[in-house]
Formats: structure tokens, C-alpha cells, sequence
């Protein structure tokens, strides 16, 4: 029996997490084992009835439209079953909506026509990346980084999974290594700005996010406003809110660039991966600053109105697959504060530390969550923690608060309901200068 045809059965038989495994087992035979595959003289009625087909797939996919594309791909992969642009274009369209062992059968596919192309190596990897094996995700793209060296995006791809897999250090090098070699590198800057802000190193992750232009996206404005939040400009805040509200409002097509992570210009599906498990909304982070006890009712508000029970029902889900996910931990703490769920949202913090204990902001935000459940000690412990591994660092009011509060405080479990007009906490100066770029 042939490695192929064993790898094949196995795929079938296999339960789904072997079958993830043994694709990319596959995907790493040589292409010498699908030589016979390749088609010398291909049908030309049938090929081009295949590129027309996935050609206006692709102009869906452009508009995030996979649930349009994906009929028109699979009868694409029909019309012509030698072509393999068809079944790259559905891997990826599969991707899109969390289909991802369905999309590793038709990346097989597209593998077993065409061994040489990068953007099924790419998509393989986005397969794993989004459905959080970030080992496996990184294994195939510097495979993919080896085979095409001048493609130096795809250090961006690396860095976000050693980034999402708490490994901050190999992940700032790899971001890094993209930046300085790269004429597509705003993604990586986005990458940066993520990498600091979790860090705890709020100057440098602004002097990133200067850079990274039209990969922004919504997450680098609201990580931004978030960070001048941190740092006690609560007035820049809001202003940077809703300036992000305005951008993200507009119609048209999406600006995300898929140049930037190492995919062809006619195959820009506009997609952005990584934003994919991002829920964090301007309502969310006002919800986390809005000051307690007074403005309670307004909390409430605001929680309600960006949606913090059905993102956190959404991240729940996610958990229950991947539990020990440091991302997507940190973002049920942060929905859970924004939410006056304290208890569990403190719980989400200590877990993040114990998973990716580089992230500082969780120490930061841990001591928030802390302070509200009314365990000023633990709050206070938090907090000496953050500025132990970020000395210097300008933070909020709330912050001084909680290092001079004693355990007997009131910490706004105590609404006043009579008072409901949104008040931002007075705030500082953000810190100057640049630190990185």
C-alpha cells in the first residue's frame, strides 16, 4: 500500500482530530507521490467552465459572501475535478465559516493537483491557525517559508500564532523579522501593536499602530482607545471611540489586504483571520471604565448594547473545544468585567496568567475585577504584580485607588439609579514619545 493511499484511508476512517493530523501528514509527502496525479492535458471546455466558475466565486468571496461562494466552488471542483484553484478557493471559503476539516479535504485535493503551490501551504496553515493549533499552523508555514524565502510576509502568519499561543518573545521576532524586511508589513505592525498591548508596553504598541494603515481594521483603533482608558485619558478615549465607530460604519469593501500574509493579488479575499475570535466592541470597553457605583445603571446600558451575553456565550463555545486558549481567555475576563460578572471574569485573568504569563494587561485587568468583587488585597497583589514587570508605566486613577484603598472600601456593588448620565472618569496625559519604530 502507497503512503498516499494509506494516509487517504486513514482520513476517512479517522476521527476528526487524527484527520486533521493525517492531512497535514499528507500535505508534507513529496510531490514526487503525486506525480501521476497531475494532469498533462487537461479538458479545455471543462477547465475554463471551472475558472469561470471560480472566478465568480472569488468576487464573493471578496465580499465575505463564503455562504454564496462555497455551491458555486463545489461545482467548480465538479466541472473540472483537475483544476486546483477551484479546491484552494473552497478550503479557503470553508475556513470562513469554521469548517476547517472540510476545508483540509479539499486543500488535500488542491495539494494532490498542484504540490508547488504556496497558497495551499497558506491556507493549510489559516485551517489550523483558526481552529487554534497553533503548533501545527506554524510547522506548515515555515515549511511554506522555506519553500519561497522572499515571501516574508508569512512571517507575519507565524508571529500571530506564536503570538495567540502566548509565546510573546518568538512571536515579537517573527513580527519583527516581517517589518524590517517586508513592503507589505502592515499587518505585522497590527501584529505589533497586539504583541505590546498585551505586554503591557502601551508606547511602543501606539508607535506600531501608527504603521499599520489599512490592516488596522476595527481591533488597533479600539485597542488604542483602550490603552488611553489604561493610561487614564479618559477624554482621548472617547473621542478615539468614536472616531473607530465612524470608520468601522462605512459600506463598501473590506480593506484588509491578504498580500500582507503572503496570498496573490487576484487572490485577495479580503478575509482577515485574525480578527476572526475578536469580540471586543466601543460599548464593551466603555462598559469595563464606566465609574462604579454611581454610573451602574449605565454600565448595564452599555453591556446590553454591545452585546456582552451573546459574545460571551459565543467565546464560551470556543472554550469548550480549546479551554486553555490564553486569547480567547482574556476576552472572556474582559466581557465578564464589562458585564459585573467579577467573579468569573477574575477566574478568566488568573488563568491567562498562568497560560501566557507575559501578558501583562492581565495583571492590570485582574486587579480591576478583584477590586469590584471587594478582595482589595488580591486587587492590590495584581496590581503590584503589573508594575513590577512595567515600571513606569502612566496609569489610571482607578489604578491609585486601588493601591490606597483598605479592605473595608465600598468597591460598587451599590448602584445609584437615580443618577444615569455617563460621566468619564478625569484622566492624565498619555505618554509621550516613541518607543520602538
Amino acid at each position: 500500500m502507497t503512503l498516499h493511499k494509506f494516509v487517504s484511508t486513514s482520513l476517512i476512517k479517522a476521527k476528526p482530530g487524527v484527520c486533521a493530523a493525517a492531512a497535514l501528514i499528507l500535505l508534507a509527502v513529496s510531490s514526487v507521490q503525486f506525480s501521476s496525479a497531475q494532469t498533462q492535458h487537461w479538458n479545455t471546455q471543462a477547465r475554463e467552465k471551472s475558472q469561470r466558475l471560480a472566478s465568480a466565486a472569488l468576487n464573493q468571496l471578496v465580499l465575505s459572501k463564503a455562504d454564496e461562494a462555497i455551491p458555486v466552488l463545489t461545482d467548480a471542483t465538479r466541472a473540472d475535478p483537475t483544476d486546483p484553484l477551484p479546491f484552494m478557493l473552497l478550503g479557503m471559503a470553508l475556513n470562513m465559516k469554521g469548517r476547517y476539516q472540510e476545508a483540509l479535504d479539499a486543500l488535500k485535493q488542491a495539494y494532490a493537483l498542484d504540490s508547488k503551490a504556496r497558497e495551499t501551504y497558506l491556507t493549510v496553515g489559516f485551517s489550523h491557525f483558526l481552529s487554534r493549533r497553533y503548533e501545527q499552523a506554524v510547522g506548515v508555514w515555515s515549511k511554506v517559508l522555506q519553500a519561497n524565502p522572499d515571501v516574508v510576509q508569512i512571517y507575519t502568519d507565524i508571529g500571530y500564532a506564536q503570538l495567540r499561543d502566548g509565546k510573546i518573545e518568538e512571536a515579537e521576532n517573527s513580527l519583527r523579522e516581517c517589518a524590517k524586511r517586508s513592503t507589505y508589513a502592515q499587518a505585522a505592525y497590527r501584529g505589533l501593536t497586539l504583541l505590546h498591548y498585551l505586554n503591557g508596553n502601551f508606547p511602543v504598541a501606539r508607535s506600531a499602530a501608527g504603521q499599520a494603515g489599512s490592516a488596522a481594521g476595527k481591533q488597533v483603533p479600539l485597542i488604542l482607545a483602550e490603552i488611553s482608558f489604561l493610561e487614564g485619558n479618559a477624554q482621548q478615549a472617547s473621542k478615539q471611540l468614536s472616531a473607530a465607530s465612524r470608520s468601522t460604519s462605512k459600506k463598501g469593501k473590506p480593506t484588509f489586504d491578504m498580500v500582507t500574509i503572503g496570498y496573490l493579488p487576484q487572490h485577495d479575499f479580503h478575509f482577515d483571520p485574525f480578527v476572526k475570535d475578536y469580540f471586543d466592541n466601543a460599548s464593551l470597553i466603555e462598559a469595563r471604565f464606566v465609574d462604579l457605583p454611581k454610573r451602574e445603571s449605565r454600565r448595564a446600558s452599555l453591556a446590553k448594547r454591545g452585546k456582552a451575553d451573546e459574545a460571551m456565550s459565543e467565546v464560551k463555545t470556543l472554550l469548550s473545544t480549546t479551554p486553555n486558549d490564553p486569547y480567547l481567555l482574556l476576552q472572556s475576563g474582559m466581557i465578564g468585567l464589562a458585564n459585573a460578572d467579577y467573579a468569573n471574569a477574575s477566574q478568566d485573568f488568573v488563568k491567562v496568567i498562568g497560560r501566557a504569563p507575559d501578558w501583562q494587561l492581565a495583571k492590570l485587568y485582574l486587579s480591576l475585577s478583584r477590586f469590584r468583587e471587594g478582595k482589595i488585597d488580591d486587587a492590590k497583589a495584581a496590581l503590584e504584580g503589573f508594575e513590577r514587570a512595567c515600571p513606569g508605566r502612566q496609569i489610571a486613577p482607578i489604578f491609585a485607588m486601588i493601591k490606597n484603598a483598605n479592605a473595608t472600601a465600598q468597591t460598587g456593588q451599590t448602584a445609584d439609579k437615580k443618577d444615569d448620565l455617563f460621566v468619564l472618569p478625569p484622566g492624565g496625559q498619555p505618554n509621550k514619545g516613541d518607543a520602538g519604530f
